[in-house]
């Protein structure tokens, strides 16, 4: 009985050290507990690294200053009782540049650097006929609201500012890609969009596009929030 015990004892070891040496030869961002890197494509668990971000804003800005991300830091807001962003930046420099200067959380931030330059422009490149995106069309990202701006409810993420809406991008031929009016097209445009929806889903926790209802007809709705749903 000792020696089936042991042997039991030895393939479980066994097991374990094969499982252990399977994941040290995957990519760090298919790691589970890999130290996250802006830099490194997007893996099976980055969005939820990102996320975790919203609760340490010292090792989000770490992250930062080692990435090609410049953020520039704003005064922490709080209003209402129910609206605070603490931490708060904008963007100085990205990947690519915005319509708007909005505040946002160092999570967001990070999660919109990586989105930018492994979805947005992975995408154009796959469905843009060699046009970039010279410029991300924003409605915004800190807002001091409700969800859908009720009365009661829940809180919006974008009270935390951590959460931003995406209205279209300009293309370096002067085109513009928006949500409202090329979404669901099969055109290049149309492709370029849900790329970019899909891809997006691997790296926010939230993504809410069209499909999701008609308060998101004209924008994409990215977030680092608590709730997972691509739609």
């Amino acid at each position: 009985m000792w020696t089936l015990r042991v042997f039991a004892a030895s393939l479980v070891l066994i097991a374990a050290i094969a499982v252990i040496a399977g994941v040290m030869t995957l990519p760090p961002q298919d790691r589970p507990f890999a130290r996250l890197n802006l830099e490194d494509p997007v893996g099976a668990f980055t969005a939820a690294r990102l996320a975790r971000l919203r609760s340490d804003s010292d090792a989000c800005m770490g992250l930062i200053s080692l990435s090609r991300l410049e953020v520039a830091p704003t005064p922490d807001i709080s209003e209402r009782g129910f609206c605070r962003l603490d931490g708060a930046v904008t963007l100085a420099r990205s990947a690519h540049p915005y319509s708007q200067t909005p505040r946002m959380s160092c999570a967001l931030a990070a999660a919109l650097y990586v989105w930018e330059r492994e979805v947005v422009a992975e995408a154009a490149r796959a469905h843009l006929g060699g046009a970039a995106v010279s410029r991300i069309e924003t409605l915004g990202a800190y807002s001091c609201r409700r969800i859908y701006g009720r009365a009661e409810g829940r809180v919006s993420f974008h009270a935390t500012g951590d959460a931003i809406d995406i209205a279209g991008f300009r293309l370096s031929d002067g085109r513009l890609v928006s949500v409202r009016t090329d979404w669901g097209s099969k055109s290049a445009e149309g492709q370029f969009l849900r790329a970019v929806r899909d891809g997006g889903c691997r790296v926010f926790r939230a993504v809410l596009s069209p499909e999701y209802n008609a308060a998101h007809a004209d924008h994409f709705h990215l977030d680092v929030g608590d709730y997972a749903i691509c739609e």
